[in-house]
């Protein structure tokens, strides 16, 4: 079985999810870990401040997971064409934006990253690579244990959350 991969915006509730899975028996790997375990690291961005990681490299060591059933969890899973399925996880802008500058985001990093989420660009990026084995799931309003059912529901097949449901571009708008 290949991995399966959960992404998203950055602040979107990823690791909190992770974690849960990880709980309920689920083997559950972080893109950031593993970049940092495995040395997929090219640098420092110097104008951002955020590690760059070796995306080719990261890919080819989760191609060498399958079999594993693990659960990939980072902002760049979806990246890795090796997935048997993503999950795209979304949350309205403006609870992210919370949620960013809580972490001490810099301004510039949370419009970054608050325009992303408006945009779909994890989604629409999942979707380039991996078709229809991409499921969009909005955390909005959801609690981080709820979130995690409906993926254990999408990982079991009893549920399908096909992308194209979470439409936050009118924040844009203002």
């Amino acid at each position: 079985m290949r991995p399966i991969c959960i992404t998203g915006t950055p602040g979107v509730g990823k690791s909190t999810v992770a974690e849960i899975l990880r709980d309920s028996g689920f083997r559950v790997l972080s893109v950031g870990e593993l970049a940092l375990e495995e040395g997929f690291i090219l640098g420092r961005n110097p104008d951002r401040g955020y590690l760059e990681v070796d995306i080719e490299s990261l890919c080819s060591h989760v191609k060498g997971l399958e079999g594993d059933g693990a659960i990939l969890e980072g902002h760049l899973s979806h990246l890795c064409s090796c997935c048997s399925m993503v999950i795209v996880l979304r949350l309205h802008p403006k609870i992210l934006e919370g949620r960013l500058k809580a972490r001490g985001y810099p301004e510039e990093k949370i419009a970054e990253n608050l325009e992303a989420e408006a945009l779909d660009v994890c989604l629409v990026e999942a979707v380039e690579i991996h078709g229809d084995r991409v499921h969009e799931v909005d955390t909005t309003g959801r609690s981080a244990r709820e979130v995690a059912e409906i993926i254990m529901d999408i990982i079991s097949g009893s549920r399908v959350c096909p992308p194209g449901g979470v439409d936050f571009s009118g924040w844009l708008l203002g």
